[in-house]
């Protein structure tokens, strides 16, 4: 799970530096084309991390009986 992890930290990485381009107006696209890849990358971003979260959570056991006797 560590590397899936990492993969989704990265592509986080990746995404919000597009969306900081796109938003700069540091790209070769006209603005129309700009705004609709500017709402993709927010978009997968907000998948990507829905998909960190998920990772981080940790499902924990009650103790189980035999353990407190």
């Amino acid at each position: 799970m560590a590397d899936a992890r990492e993969v989704l930290e990265m592509m986080r990485e990746v995404a919000r530096t597009r969306i900081s381009m796109l938003r700069d107006g540091v790209t070769f696209y006209e603005s129309d084309r700009r705004s609709y890849y500017l709402q993709q990358y927010e978009d997968k971003l907000r998948q990507i991390e829905g998909l960190i979260r998920r990772i981080s959570i940790r499902l924990v056991d009650p103790p189980s009986d035999d353990a407190n006797q």
